[in-house]
């Protein structure tokens, strides 16, 4: 063999070039990619929403009931089933697209089936449009980021297939990203007045807005304040053209300064969720493997290969660390965190690896591309399976709670009548099973201790058992109730009324039980 044979590349058959060349145009469609992605993420979401015929959490239960009624009832000014809150008195739908979004759904006659698949529809629209983005972007091997999205694991992947209103805030949260980066200010304005009519999150485009122009005042001295005026601007003007006007502005410092302060002050334990406590180190490193290990590639490969990244890239990294500080304060910011860093590291990447053709690569140096694919392709595949096993186990959905409790609520109690609940969380249902009757706090126990304090210390403490035979006088006379309903958790208090002869055990079963007063 002779030095100028040893010497030639090795060329692919026409044939492999034919199948590559058709495979490329295929690529280069992002209506059809986008297509497929929605498929993909469809059939995922539908396959972990509908392991359980409930609805997972308890939140779906109020959202796809409001949803109902607003169909049913017209536009819904008050909000009588919340009797003892700040929504006694200036109601305000926080969520008022989302569940305008909801309405078609609840003309399913199972709401549940509704609620589910809404969640679905909505959750593949929140990961196919990060792949839109990347797409938009020209980001290459915008796939993989995609499965890697897909893989973001258990928690990530269940907050955002929950029937919830912060999935279509992912969705706003993620457009106006791609905005503002690539300086589409009349789209962000559009986007910024339709957020303030979603979501309490509607400031966030404000916050990335800043963030890029502070980044490129200080590190790049370019003063760039056109898109935060543009975004401040949409805020306001969302906000005063809200129907819920002027109350709104009560609520955007109820729910983005107060609650958030109250979920970390010692002061009063409010009993809220534990979405508000930061992940442990388990959970942050197990639940977030895709975006971790995307990560600490990114570190390692800046390592080996120091390049000089573009300035979305750079914008990018700034703004996906921020909502990883936020992620470390409270585990809530983890619908951002996942999607928006690996949104970085896909742009990074694109960067770093620009000037390699991988067709290229394919066709002339095909074992070494075969190796590379192979090393990605399994580490995406073992994230994959992973995730799949810890969302799988997330979508285990308990039957309801209180729905024996609230159909025997619905027979025995009169229209509009209010019934003491133990706990913030048990509104939902009860909405659902049976909106004739009038509850006391949901959703959020701040409602009802911003409102007035003393009446939520004097109704925790008597949930808890705490007044012992003063527990009667309270209930009739305090909160003027003849019925009552409760979880299996509130066991001091059914105690009490086992003890008095003014008040019986009306109905129970393994998760509630209803008690109610003697005249």
């Amino acid at each position: 063999m002779t030095q100028s044979e040893v010497s030639q590349p090795v060329v692919a058959s026409p044939a492999s070039d034919d199948w590559t060349d058709r495979l490329l145009r295929l690529s280069e469609s992002n209506t059809l990619c986008i297509a497929l992605a929605f498929l993909f993420a469809f059939a995922m979401f539908a396959y972990y929403q509908f392991l359980s015929p409930f609805i997972p959490g308890t939140d779906g239960y109020y959202h796809i009931k409001f949803a109902y009624l607003m169909r049913t009832k017209g536009f819904l000014k008050t909000f009588p089933w919340a009797s003892m809150s700040i929504w006694s008195e200036t109601f305000y739908d926080k969520e008022f697209l989302y569940h305008v979004y909801l309405m078609p759904f609840t003309y399913f006659k199972d709401l549940t089936f509704g609620a589910k698949l809404a969640t679905v529809v909505l959750a593949s629209i929140s990961t196919t449009s990060f792949y839109a983005i990347l797409r938009f972007n020209k980001v290459r091997l915008s796939s993989i980021w995609f499965l890697l999205l897909m893989s973001g694991g258990g928690y990530f992947l269940y907050r955002n297939n929950v029937p919830r209103p912060q999935v279509l805030s992912i969705i706003l949260a993620l457009w106006s990203i791609h905005f503002i980066l690539n300086n589409k200010r009349i789209a962000l304005f559009v986007l910024g007045v339709v957020y303030a009519f979603s979501y309490t999150a509607y400031f966030l485009p404000v916050v990335f807005s800043c963030i890029v122009s502070g980044y490129l005042y200080v590190f790049e001295d370019e003063l760039e304040w056109k898109t935060p005026a543009v975004t401040v601007t949409a805020m306001l003007t969302g906000m005063l053209l809200h129907p819920y006007f002027p109350n709104n502005f009560t609520y955007l410092y109820l729910q983005n300064f107060y609650v958030l302060w109250m979920s970390v002050q010692k002061k009063v334990n409010l009993r809220m969720g534990n979405e508000f406590g930061p992940m442990n180190t388990r959970q942050l490193l197990g639940g977030n493997a895709a975006a971790v290990t995307a990560y600490i590639s990114v570190y390692f490969f800046s390592l080996y290969r120091p390049r000089t990244v573009s300035k979305t890239t750079r914008n990018m990294f700034f703004l996906s660390l921020a909502v990883i500080l936020l992620t470390f304060h409270t585990k809530r910011f983890t619908e951002y965190s996942v999607p928006i860093s690996l949104l970085f590291c896909g742009f990074y990447f694109h960067h770093q690896l620009s000037d390699i053709n991988l067709v290229e690569l394919w066709r002339n140096e095909r074992n070494t591309f075969l190796m590379w694919a192979c090393g990605v392709g399994l580490l995406v595949l073992s994230l994959g399976v992973g995730s799949f096993i810890g969302t799988s186990r997330s979508f285990n959905s308990s039957p309801p709670r209180h729905k024996g409790a609230a159909l025997y609520l619905k027979k025995h109690t009169k229209d509009n009548e209010v019934v003491f609940t133990c706990d913030w969380d048990d509104g939902p249902e009860l909405i659902f099973f049976n909106h004739k009757n009038r509850y006391l706090v949901l959703l959020d126990p701040n409602f009802m201790y911003f409102w007035k304090p003393k009446l939520w210390i004097k109704w925790d403490r008597l949930a808890h058992g705490n007044y012992g035979k003063r527990s009667y006088s309270i209930l009739k006379n305090d909160f003027k109730v003849r019925y009552g309903v409760c979880t299996r958790e509130f066991w001091n208090l059914r105690k009490q009324i086992n003890r008095d002869s003014r008040m019986k055990i009306v109905y129970s079963d393994k998760e509630t039980y209803v008690f109610k007063l003697k005249p």
